[in-house]
């Protein structure tokens, strides 16, 4: 919804306009409104609406002037101006002020709602417009970006220099938070089924108590990461955010708030490590019992259960030569082979059974009579999906291990190099030749995650996305 502010020095006009449209129908809600515009000046800067009916004539600051003075002091609002007078000269006056229209009283629907489509319009196309450019902007790390980031925000709403700061929360599930009814909030799609979002606010304990009541059906978690007042941090604060989300995995936790508890850097980690050194399998038995206790607890978070899996995996590759692929890069593939972190820790059990039994060995042999076309030709027309080399190996009924050193012996190159590369050329392509949104163009391209592949991007090119598509 799209939020209208109301200003008119007689309360019965008010009530007349509020009653002459079904505003939710067009997408908008009255969130205030003002008898004078001194008044209205006021507040609108705190409930930053959308659109703003303002009558022309009223005692001390007219509807012009204040008009003028939010055009003046950033305010980005669609003005539309009500009057009893059909006069074009207030009309053209009002236009010039920047208006967007102007509406005469007694009220009618049909007029309004001409102006209500348009606006709505105008917004949707701003939004994705300012969104894209915040989003473009954190991720670069210059103090032009910077600069123009902290005016994208300003003209959100948010003041970073303010005493409130700014407040960052990730959610994740197919629905967004319905967050319209905080005076200042810039929703950003950071990836499939997950959304940053960042607010201006002055009391965090308040905040999770209304993201508690926010929280809705087909939202598995939301994290908070805390109030900061430099933009260059806010690419961190929204990470940081992302990883508390990632409590529902973890520790079954929908509502999850930066806790003291939480533990960077864990001892188990460094123990799991030496474990594997030794090649001790029954330590590692023992050591994921106890990760299942600290995940629990809320003690570990999504980042340690990414590095528990690919350690486990690469004990289990120990005594092979080739490179493997069963290591997961994001947390959205973690948390799609898994429902629970503790499933994640029952499936390396059983992994670490197989490898003991040397069950495994059996399945090293090599089919015969096979052939890689039909599978990089398969890869080739697959790549923007959720493929990997076991999705690939129950595909052709072939064992994944062999699969991997078909990609090196007839490629080249590893199955996720090979993969990264045609997903890095398909963005491009896509940077150059359509304007999509970069955080459209990172799914389009296979990626969950924009600031993921924001990094994969940088790594391969050498330049941000968004330093790639001005080049041209």
């Amino acid at each position: 919804m799209f939020k209208v502010f109301l200003v008119d020095d007689e309360e019965l006009v008010i009530k007349s306009l509020k009653a002459s449209v079904n505003w939710n129908q067009y997408g908008f809600e009255i969130v205030g409104y003002a008898l004078s515009g001194a008044e209205a000046f006021e507040a609108i800067g705190q409930l930053n609406p959308d659109v703003v009916f303002t009558d022309i004539r009223m005692p001390g600051m007219s509807g012009l002037e204040l008009i003028k003075n939010l055009k003046d002091a950033g305010n980005g609002a669609l003005h539309i101006v009500v009057s009893g007078y059909a006069e074009f000269a207030f009309a053209q006056k009002a236009m010039n002020y920047g208006a967007f229209g102007y509406c005469l009283k007694p009220f009618d629907e049909a007029e309004i709602a001409v102006y209500l489509k348009k606006a709505k319009s105008i917004l949707e196309e701003r939004e994705g417009s300012v969104q894209t450019d915040i989003l473009d902007l954190i991720e670069e790390e210059n103090d032009r970006s910077r600069e123009r980031l902290r005016k994208a925000l300003l003209s959100s709403g948010i003041d970073m220099e303010s005493d409130e700061g700014l407040g960052v929360a990730v959610s994740i599930g197919n629905n967004k938070l319905k967050l319209d009814g905080w005076r200042s909030c810039v929703t950003l799609r950071i990836g499939f089924a997950k959304h940053a979002y960042l607010f201006r606010m002055s009391d965090h304990h308040r905040l999770s108590a209304e993201l508690q009541e926010a929280a809705m059906h087909g939202i598995k978690g939301v994290g908070f990461s805390g109030v900061i007042h430099r933009v260059d941090r806010i690419r961190d604060a929204i990470h940081s955010a992302e990883i508390m989300a990632y409590q529902y995995f973890t520790a079954g936790a929908r509502l999850s708030v930066k806790a003291d508890g939480l533990q960077e850097k864990a001892p188990i980690i460094k123990k799991l490590e030496e474990a594997i050194a030794r090649k001790d399998g029954y330590l590692l038995h023992e050591l994921l019992d106890e990760l299942g206790t600290l995940f629990e607890n809320g003690q570990l978070n999504i980042k340690h259960a990414l590095m528990v899996y690919n350690r486990i995996q690469s004990f289990r590759h120990q005594s092979e030569e080739e490179p493997f692929e069963d290591y997961v890069y994001s947390y959205e593939k973690l948390t799609s082979l898994f429902r629970t972190v503790q499933d994640m820790l029952k499936h390396l059990k059983e992994l670490l059974e197989v490898k003991h039994n040397a069950v495994h060995e059996l399945m090293l042999s090599k089919p015969q009579n096979r052939t890689f076309k039909p599978i990089l030709e398969y890869v080739n027309d697959h790549f923007c999906t959720d493929i990997s080399i076991q999705s690939i190996s129950k595909e052709f009924n072939l064992n994944a291990n062999y699969v991997s050193q078909l990609f090196k012996k007839e490629v080249g190159t590893t199955f996720t190099e090979h993969v990264t590369n045609l997903r890095i050329d398909y963005a491009c392509k896509l940077l150059t030749t359509t304007d999509l949104p970069l955080n459209e163009i990172a799914e389009k391209a296979g990626y969950d995650d924009y600031f993921y592949f924001s990094r994969i991007f940088k790594k391969v090119k050498g330049i941000t996305p968004s330093s790639y598509r001005a080049a041209l």
